[in-house]
């Protein structure tokens, strides 16, 4: 048997259960120049007619000020969020949060240095 899978007796029944999850999930990562991108950013869309489900993300930024935070578009709902005056960077783990179908996750900002980059990743599957 792998690491990755489990046996289990079920009402007397055996059965096999994969549970590597992260077979079944992904990262998207993107290095964001705000000199030359505008709030918001869309980081991700899902394919036609799929939800996208969150596992964890990263923040990073060399700006000293301001906000950034990684949401679903249409309902607007906060996945994660750094205050860049005290964390420069921040990962968030267990963040088990589902769009809508269809709906795509975005990163905004607001008040951070000129010319700052930001750099996000999202560990996400897609139901």
């Amino acid at each position: 048997m792998t690491e990755h899978v489990r046996k289990v007796d079920i009402a007397s029944q055996s059965i096999i259960l994969n549970v590597d999850t992260l077979a079944t999930e992904s990262t998207v990562t993107a290095e964001i120049d705000t000199s030359a991108e505008t709030s918001p950013y869309t980081l991700l869309t899902p394919s036609t007619g799929k939800k996208i489900t969150t596992r964890a993300v990263v923040i990073n930024t060399d700006s000293t000020a301001g906000e950034i935070e990684v949401k679903f578009a249409n309902s607007g709902t906060i996945i994660y969020k750094v205050y860049i005056g005290k964390f420069r960077g921040q990962v968030g783990f267990g963040l088990n949060l589902t769009g809508d179908t269809d709906e795509s996750i975005t990163v905004e900002w607001t008040g951070l240095d000129t010319g700052a980059r930001i750099f996000v990743a999202l560990t996400y599957k897609e139901v």
